[in-house]
C-alpha cells in the first residue's frame, strides 16, 4: 500500500481529541494527510486544532452528520487523491506510534484484505482489552467485542474476525472501490459491522493484528452506556440483521432482538432510569416505522433505506 489518509472524527470533548491528534503526529508510516472532521462541535475545537497542529486539516461539516456521514467525506476525499488506505479514529483514542505500520504489513499480506484493526485496550489500561475484533452471533442477534476485560490477549498474530470496531479502523482502497461508504441511515453505531459484512460477502477478509495496539476511552461495560447510545443501539441492532440475515434467518433474529430488547427496557424502568427506557423504546419504535438517520429528525425516512448508502450498495 501506499499513501494512507488519517482522519479524526471529532465531536467537542477537546481535551481527549487533541490528545488523539498528538498520538496521531507521533505515528510512523506513510501518512500522506491527517483531516479532522468536525461534526458541529461548540467548546472550540477547530480553532483549537488549528492552533496546535498547523499540518492537520480541518473539515466544519457544520452539523453532526454522525459517524457515518461524516467519515464517508473522509473516504470519498481518499479516493479522489488516489490514496491506498484511509484510518479513522474517533477522536477519544490514542494510537501507539507503531500501530499504522504494523496494521499496513497485515493488509498486505493477501489481495483480498478488506480492513486491519488494532489491539483496542481500554482506558484506563488497568480495565484491561477493549476489544480485539467483534464476532457475530446470527442466530440470537448480538455482537461481541473479542476478548473484553482480558489483561492479555489470546494470541498475537494477524487473524481474521467478522468485524473491526470503528474506534479505529484502516480501510483498503480495493474494498472500498468494490463495497463503497458507510450506511448512512445507521448515523452512528453499528455501521462498521454492516460495512464489515457488505466486504465479507465481495470477498475480501476483515483481520486483527494484535500487534498494533491503541487505547479508546468508551464504557467497557454496558450497563454504563447514556440513553442516545442505547437508542442507536436497539434500532440498528434489528437494522442490521435485517438486512444481512437472510430468509428465514432474519426473522429468528429480529424475534430475539426484539425480545431482548424489550426485556431491557423494562429492566431500566424497575430500575428507575426512566430516560434509559425511553430511549430503547424509540428505538424499537423507530425500527419499525423506518425511521433512520439521527434519533428526533422527523425527515429521516428512506423509501428503500438504499438512497442513504455511497455508492449502492453491493449486499
Amino acid at each position: 500500500m501506499g499513501g494512507v489518509l488519517v482522519a479524526v472524527l471529532t465531536y467537542n470533548r477537546l481535551h481527549d481529541t487533541l490528545a488523539c491528534l498528538e498520538s496521531v503526529r507521533r505515528l510512523e508510516g506513510p501518512v500522506e494527510a491527517i483531516v479532522a472532521l468536525d461534526n458541529g462541535s461548540t467548546d472550540g475545537t477547530p480553532e483549537a486544532i488549528r492552533r496546535a497542529f498547523p499540518e492537520v486539516q480541518v473539515w466544519e461539516l457544520g452539523d453532526n452528520l454522525g459517524y457515518a456521514a461524516g467519515n464517508n467525506r473522509a473516504l470519498r476525499l481518499a479516493l479522489e487523491r488516489g490514496m491506498d488506505g484511509v484510518f479513522l479514529l474517533n477522536h477519544d483514542t490514542l494510537v501507539d506510534p507503531g500501530c499504522l505500520v504494523t496494521m499496513l504489513e497485515t493488509a498486505r499480506s493477501a489481495p483480498h484484505v478488506g480492513a486491519v484493526g488494532p489491539l483496542v485496550w481500554a482506558w484506563p489500561p488497568s480495565q484491561g482489552i477493549w476489544a480485539l475484533g467483534g464476532e457475530i452471533h446470527w442466530r440470537r442477534a448480538w455482537t461481541a467485542h473479542r476478548e473484553a476485560g482480558r489483561a492479555e490477549p489470546s494470541r498475537r498474530d494477524p487473524h481474521p474476525v467478522d468485524f473491526v470496531p470503528g474506534c479505529g479502523i484502516l480501510l483498503r482502497r480495493e474494498a472500498l472501490e468494490a463495497v463503497g461508504g458507510f450506511d448512512e441511515r445507521y448515523f452512528m453505531y453499528w455501521e462498521e459491522t454492516d460495512w464489515c459484512q457488505r466486504a465479507r460477502r465481495a470477498g475480501f477478509s476483515i483481520q486483527v493484528d494484535p500487534r498494533a495496539q491503541m487505547w479508546h476511552k468508551a464504557p467497557l461495560h454496558s450497563e454504563d452506556l447514556p440513553p442516545t447510545t442505547l437508542y442507536y443501539m436497539t434500532r440498528n441492532r434489528l437494522l442490521f440483521f435485517w438486512e444481512h440475515g437472510g430468509v428465514p434467518g432474519r426473522w429468528v433474529a429480529l424475534l430475539h432482538a426484539v425480545h431482548g430488547a424489550v426485556r431491557l427496557a423494562r429492566r431500566y424502568e424497575r430500575n428507575g432510569r426512566p430516560s434509559h427506557a425511553q430511549a430503547v423504546w424509540e428505538g424499537l419504535h423507530d425500527f419499525f416505522g423506518r425511521r433512520w438517520g439521527p434519533w428526533g429528525d422527523e425527515t429521516a425516512r428512506w423509501k428503500t433505506g438504499k438512497e442513504a448508502l455511497w455508492p449502492a450498495s453491493s449486499g
